[in-house]
């Protein structure tokens, strides 16, 4: 693609169709920006911004409601407003923004596809499972296996590649919005999710693009942003024993359990956690066996929020321009990395979100970094500063 000095070269393209938006069967290139921010999540929806001058027909080019991707991702994301900022006697600036495909699943309801063929309320419940198989069911519930098929989507299936064990238990998901409920139990295994658009490139499907529910890939053994190698431009250190727990009440819809570990008396700390989706599916207290297996699953939810904690050592690093660690070729979103920073700190961080810019000045990209679950308790703490 050949373009004038000064415009930007990320290799945009928006999906046209024949059929239906969501088949994603073709594209054209996106051409006139002078600066793109492109920005990717590990579980929050990513985000976009393209910015030109109205004259560049980039309004007419990309209209609301288009769907967008670029050449080094799979990610699609959809175009959401234009904002024009308009001076006399000049060329208006426009700005078009949007997010990431996912953030789609606020437009669908939990318990849609039961009202469509009962006007009596049900509440919408996922079998006992693993959180990964029941995000597959609800986000499918919604967008594929729907009984009205104006509700479905064409050609998007929500998979997982999660493997391995966690807690499996039944849960009843209130009536809110599809992506606030996916939000949550995202949360309790630490899992991301992202878009693979169709492609026949190596990842991809050439027949449907997926939702995938997936959990970042450790190569906190190889990946190491060290401070004295230079990978690292700033960071900030804390050590502190403020939110550092002894103790844990485990809370349920009937079922409270306290969870103690060795320190006592003025050592005992207590916190809060969460456990509404080991019982809050019942209509009434356990008793017997049904009691004691809550319990037990409360007492280890409790031991696991406890081991869990991490006394911060580096809250916050910005990785240099020059650091030996490529985007997309070395680590991904949602993969563990080692900070090896100053003072012989070492911490194993998780990549929450990617942000590439480019404009006049060139091109950048950054990671943002954040402590991870790395125990896969998946605990909720609900109080404490």
């Amino acid at each position: 693609i050949t373009r004038p000095i000064g415009e930007c070269n990320m290799d945009l393209f928006k999906f046209t169709y024949a059929t239906d938006p969501t088949i994603l069967e073709r594209g054209e290139a996106i051409n006139n920006a002078l600066s793109i921010m492109w920005v990717e999540r590990y579980r929050e929806p990513g985000e976009f911004e393209i910015s030109g001058k109205l004259s560049s027909g980039l309004r007419e080019f990309l209209p609301l409601g288009t769907l967008i991707s670029h050449g080094d991702t799979y990610e699609v994301m959809i175009v959401e407003n234009h904002e024009i900022k308009d001076k006399t006697g000049t060329d208006p600036d426009i700005s078009i923004t949007g997010r990431s495909l996912d953030s789609y699943l606020e437009n669908r309801i939990v318990g849609t596809n039961q009202t469509r063929t009962n006007n009596l309320y049900v509440p919408y419940t996922l079998t006992a499972d693993y959180t990964w198989n029941q995000l597959v069911k609800i986000i499918n519930d919604h967008i594929l296996n729907t009984s009205n098929t104006n509700d479905a989507f064409g050609n998007i299936v929500a998979t997982t590649n999660v493997t391995g064990t966690s807690i499996s238990t039944a849960r009843e998901i209130k009536r809110d919005r599809l992506d606030r409920q996916v939000a949550q139990l995202l949360e309790i295994d630490d899992l991301g999710i992202k878009t693979i658009r169709r492609s026949t490139f190596p990842g991809g499907n050439n027949i449907q693009t997926q939702f995938l529910i997936y959990r970042g890939v450790n190569k906190s053994a190889s990946i190491i942003f060290s401070w004295q190698g230079g990978d690292l431009k700033t960071a900030d250190y804390l050590w502190s024993d403020k939110t550092s727990k002894t103790s844990a009440l485990v809370i349920g819809r009937y079922v409270n359990v306290m969870v103690d570990t060795a320190p006592t008396k003025f050592n005992r700390r207590t916190m809060l956690v969460d456990a509404n989706d080991i019982d809050g599916n019942l209509s009434a207290p356990p008793a017997g066996a049904a009691l004691t297996d809550i319990v037990n699953k409360m007492t280890v939810r409790g031991n696991a929020a406890i081991m869990g904690q991490n006394r911060l050592t580096i809250t916050r690093a910005d990785i240099s321009d020059i650091t030996q660690y490529e985007y997309r070729k070395d680590y991904n979103i949602g993969d563990l990395v080692t900070l090896n920073g100053n003072f012989g700190q070492i911490a194993v961080m998780r990549v929450m979100e990617y942000v590439e810019i480019e404009d006049e000045t060139g091109e950048s990209g950054h990671p943002t970094l954040a402590v991870p679950d790395i125990t896969g308790s998946g605990f909720r703490e609900v109080a404490g500063d």
